[in-house]
């Protein structure tokens, strides 16, 4: 019989935690503006990690990769 632990692995792509504002190198700051535009709010990535969590016991969710739909990499 299992141990009844389940894991998942949640892989985010970019996301708009506001970052970039603490970026103190000029082009720096400029590449993670750019970059961070593209990014999805955290509360996407929390509710793949609550769906996750919210399946029954006898299904584990193994991977979930969420990324902005800009992302294009």
């Amino acid at each position: 019989m299992g141990s009844g632990i389940q894991v998942s692995l949640i892989s985010p792509g970019v996301i708009d935690t506001g970052w970039a504002d603490k970026v103190h190198d000029d082009t720096g700051r400029k590449i993670a503006g750019e970059l961070n535009k593209q990014g999805i709010p955290p509360s996407s990535v929390a509710e793949a990690v609550v769906y996750a969590l919210d399946q029954p016991p006898e299904i584990t969710i193994n991977d979930i990769v969420v990324h902005p739909t800009r992302q294009d990499w």
